[in-house]
């Protein structure tokens, strides 16, 4: 076989083999990233943010040093990527609870922003945020204005048959219980009568709506 016959076969050969689409890594890619972020979520809320460490991170997520650079720069990078996401899907959760064409009674507002908050990306979130006071400048201004439209939806939402002033209190009460609860049980040792807590909130909502 000539050798130009040989080149042509042998570059027909390695077309025969399928190259992995550009989508495919970015999928992976994202899985990935998302990996990262939730195990940061499960460290924070099992062993406490002191414990998440770069190097214990990677450990956990079975990774390396340069897969965390990679998408997200260093482990501030990966924080504030916790913090942005937990804050994501806060707002998704209070932008359907702010509908107003979405009928719901008080007890169901309370525990559904109840558990808006309360859910473990939320908490992480908080927790980093309590801890270290550079990150809540580094956090983009976006996030925190979707966020702070979405309380004020929600508080609209309470604004029927009661004055502007006691809907901003009964709003504020709304969502910074279960916060103040979140950090209740970051000390307490029994566990808190969410419960009972919630029913208070809704009884003192209704009084006043």
């Amino acid at each position: 076989m000539r050798c130009a016959e040989r080149i042509t076969a042998v570059t027909a050969g390695r077309r025969t083999s399928p190259r992995r689409p550009a989508a495919g890594r970015q999928q992976r890619g994202d899985r990935t990233r998302e990996l990262l972020i939730d195990e940061t979520v499960r460290c924070i809320r099992e062993e406490g943010y002191s414990a998440a460490s770069a190097r214990h991170i990677i450990e956990r997520a079975g990774v390396s040093w340069g897969v965390i650079q990679h998408h997200f720069g260093d482990r501030d990078g990966l924080l504030t990527a916790v913090i942005e996401d937990a804050v994501d899907r806060l707002v998704e959760s209070l932008e359907v609870l702010a509908d107003p064409d979405r009928p719901i009674g008080t007890e169901e507002l309370v525990r559904a922003t109840w558990e808006a908050f309360a859910n473990p990306k939320a908490m992480a979130g908080l927790e980093i945020l309590i801890a270290t006071k550079e990150l809540r400048g580094a956090l983009g201004g976006e996030h925190m204005e979707r966020l702070g439209a979405a309380l004020a939806a929600l508080i609209a939402r309470l604004n029927t048959g009661t004055s502007r002033e006691h809907a901003v209190a009964l709003g504020m009460l709304l969502w910074t219980t279960p916060v103040a609860m979140m950090l209740a049980e970051m000390f307490a040792t029994p566990p808190l009568t969410v419960n009972d807590a919630q029913q208070a909130v809704a009884k003192l909502i209704d009084e006043y709506r």
